[in-house]
């Protein structure tokens, strides 16, 4: 197949995918609540004429929540995003490294330009994320508080109905963020392990 042959079907296949593609970023919005101990609204959202012609999108959640523990309201941010692909890696290989996915991240800080955002960069083609720990099920990253942010990955192609989104993402989100301890989600998440995109067996860099 010549080049431009590659860049027709490419582009063929991403007008064909483009709807669903929408429906399922309009989707994400089923995690929003509003209780008396969570709180997710949506705050921020990739710019986009309605066309998935960028390698990644992100939606962006401030997150309110509050536990027997904690005195008051504790702040975080919630990304949720679209990963239609990654640059190539030269570390080990991942066997999810080449699948479009969805990723699910928490911060527990309060500034929103600390949310995660992710891009072409991470998770890269081998599952590496700048400063990250690779566990079994989601990808941690320690902050200067002590407090643990995480996400975690699922294929696409999972991602076929509102039924979906509810159970892989909004059931496990809320679950997780209304915990005594949310910046776990181990327990949640092993739940769901034959859906995940786990990380590959390797130690962070």
């Amino acid at each position: 197949m010549t080049t431009d042959e590659c860049l027709w079907q490419s582009a063929s296949n991403i007008l064909r995918a483009q709807d669903n593609l929408n429906l399922l970023f309009d989707a994400f919005d089923a995690v929003e609540c509003d209780s008396e101990r969570l709180k997710i609204e949506l705050e921020d959202a990739d710019k986009s004429d309605g066309d998935f012609i960028q390698a990644e999108w992100n939606a962006y959640y401030s997150v309110k929540t509050k536990t027997a523990l904690a005195k008051g309201w504790q702040s975080g941010w919630l990304t949720l995003a679209i990963q239609l692909t990654c640059n190539e890696s030269l570390e080990a290989r991942w066997d999810h490294g080449k699948r479009a996915k969805v990723l699910v991240g928490y911060v527990p800080l309060k500034k929103s330009d600390e949310a995660w955002g992710f891009d072409a960069d991470g998770p890269n083609s081998a599952g590496y994320r700048d400063k990250c720990v690779m566990r079994e099920l989601y990808w941690q990253l320690i902050e200067d508080n002590g407090r643990l942010s995480w996400f975690y990955a699922l294929p696409l192609d999972l991602m076929t109905s509102t039924q979906a989104v509810k159970k892989l993402i909004v059931d496990p989100v809320h679950s997780v963020l209304r915990s005594e301890t949310p910046q776990d989600p181990s327990i949640v998440l092993a739940k769901i392990k034959d859906k995940l995109c786990c990380p590959p067996p390797m130690a962070s860099k």
